[in-house]
This record gives structure tokens, sequence and C-alpha cells, in this order.
């Protein structure tokens, strides 16, 4: 698996801009945001060329790629994984789709890409991509939401039967559909001036008009706690059992009420210092989190790391993966899953 972000920018040269809200900075204690100028499919291509290399397989192992995003992908009407299937494998012997699960599109493509590799007997591998770009002025990554910066990035992971640095042991999914009008507002269309500005936290609060901000939260932490039990059950262990736990890169405040806090854990389980100087990156936060831990070292052959998808809808995914005793033996560990 791979990541290839942008550039950092300092949360200071933001406030000191204007764009980013001293207070606002104060309680997300957000560091830094990283910040591409390349088109959000480019990063996914990046990635899932370094993550094919790193997995050993040939591009023709791959039958199935699945590219997840939340934003818009550069190009209007045009098929963004056939895009990166050109780009990244080079061959047409593959199903290549869009998979559109905002924040928690990453996870649900890894899932996803797991269920097709036991139900297609033929199929010998799948990558998963990620990638977006959050470009100022029409996403305003700074200050578009409360409690979290958007940060640009591509992140890709191969799946396959075979064993790899990595075991996929269980996976989990949980939706409550109740909560989608957080992200819409109380309309379907987008404000009608061409080009303005996302302003996501103007939707919450449409929202939140006709529905209890208590019962909101209540509905969030209960949704990713089910989501979270069944994997960990599934996969016989406790989130007590985790190496680490790889949440959402929100803001420290935002991590805390929505993640940390419901799951009982510290921050140091997490990987929320990192993400503080990286910034939400829409679909592809856990797996760059879980390259992140696997180039540092931090996680050693058979211990577990419990992945949290968050996205809006909203749906919950969850994953409990193992590093393997063949993760010490490769000098780049970032390689592969397997998801026997």
């Amino acid at each position: 698996m791979a990541a290839r972000l942008g550039e950092p920018v300092p949360t200071s040269w933001a406030v000191a801009d204007g764009r980013y809200d001293e207070e606002e900075a104060a309680r997300s204690r957000q560091r830094a945001a990283r910040v591409s100028a390349r088109p959000a499919p480019d990063l996914a291509v990046a990635a899932g060329l370094a993550a094919l290399a790193r997995s050993g397989r040939p591009p023709t192992d791959i039958g199935l790629l699945l590219h997840a995003n939340c934003y818009d992908q550069g190009v209007t009407f045009s098929n963004v994984a056939s895009y990166i299937q050109r780009e990244v494998l080079g061959h047409g012997d593959v199903t290549a789709m869009e998979l559109r699960q905002m924040s928690n599109g990453g996870m649900c493509a890894i899932e996803t890409a797991a269920i097709h590799l036991s139900a297609v007997p033929a199929l010998r591998a799948a990558l998963v991509t990620t990638g977006d770009r959050f470009a100022e002025p029409r996403f305003p990554r700074w200050s578009a939401d409360k409690g979290l910066v958007f940060g640009d990035g591509g992140t890709a992971a191969v799946l396959s039967r075979r064993p790899g640095p990595l075991r996929l042991v269980a996976t989990a999914t949980y939706s409550a559909p109740e909560l989608e009008g957080l992200h819409r507002g109380d309309d379907l269309h987008d404000p009608p001036e061409p080009g303005a500005p996302l302003d996501l936290a103007a939707r919450k609060r449409a929202f939140l008009a006709g529905f209890p901000v208590a019962e909101t939260i209540t509905r969030n932490a209960e949704g990713m706690l089910t989501a979270v039990k069944r994997c960990v059950q599934d996969a016989d262990g406790d989130v007590s059992d985790m190496a680490a736990v790889l949440v959402p890169f929100f803001g420290a405040d935002l991590s805390h009420k929505q993640c940390v806090d419901p799951l009982g854990i510290g921050a140091d389980d997490t990987l929320l210092d990192y993400g503080l100087d990286i910034g939400h990156l829409g679909s592809g936060d856990q797996v760059a989190g879980l390259a992140h831990l696997l180039g540092t070292g931090r996680l050693r052959p058979g211990q577990r790391a419990l992945l949290v998808g968050v996205g809006a809808g909203f749906s919950w995914t969850c994953a409990v993966v193992e590093v393997t005793d063949e993760a010490a033996e490769r000098a780049d560990a970032a390689g592969e899953v397997g998801s026997a």
C-alpha cells in the first residue's frame, strides 16, 4: 500500500491570510494541511503505481480496480476509474469502478474488494485507490466545515488471496441514513450561484434546525460503535487488543468527540497527532495511516490494527488487519493486504 500527499501548508499561514478562524484553529490544533496542484486522479495514480510495485505483482494480476473519492475529480462526465486503470494497469481485463461513499469510501472499497475476491475464483488481486484534491476557492479547505481541515492526497492498496505483510481478518459496515441531511442540508440542489464556495457548516445548521443535536451525537456514536463491535467480534478480539486504532484525520477536538472518547481509547492509540500535519484526506485517511504505521515500523508481526471509517450518509466501515511474519522479512512492508 502507499500514499502520495500534497505539500504541507502551515495553519499559521491560513490564519494570517484570513482563511482560517483563529479560535477554530485553537480547537482543532491542526498544524498544517497537505495541498497539491496535481489533479485528484493523478494523486491516486501515483499511489497506485507505488502500491503495485511494492506488492511485487504484475499489472495483469489485477482484475478489479475500485476508486473511492469524496469530491470533484477534475473533469465532469468522465470515467475516473478507467483513467486510473489505463495509467496504472494498462490492460483491459479489469473491472474498474468509481465508488462514492464519501469519507468512508476507502474502507468501503476495501470491504467490497475482499467480497469480490471471496466470490470470484478467477480474480487474483484487486487494487483499491482513493484520491481527492480540495481546491480553493470552490472548496475552502480551511473553513468549509467545523472541526476539521481538508488535505489533498491519494492512497492505494493491493488485496489478494495470497499471504502478504498484512492479513485482513474481518470487516463490518453499519449505516444511519436518517443522518444523511447533515451534508445535504434541506435541499437537493447546490446554491444557484455558479462556482459558489461550499459551506458544509451551513448545510449542517439547516439539517439541525429540524433534528435534535443531542440525538445526532448519540446516533453518530451508536453507529460507529455498532460497526466496531461487529468487526472486532468477528475477529475474535476486542478494541483493547489493538496495537493501533486508525480513525479519520479530523482535528483534535472533533476526533475526541466523534471517535476517541466513544471508543474509550487514548489519543496515543491513534494517529491523531500525525493527522494534525495532514488534514482530512476524504476517503484515504485509513490507508494513509496504515502505510505510515508500516513504514515507521510501529506495527510488529502478530499485532493487529483496527481501521475505522466514517462517511457522510452516514456509514461506518471497520476492518481488523494483522501484521504477518512476512512484514518483517520485507524491506518495504507496506505492500499487499491478503484477504484470506
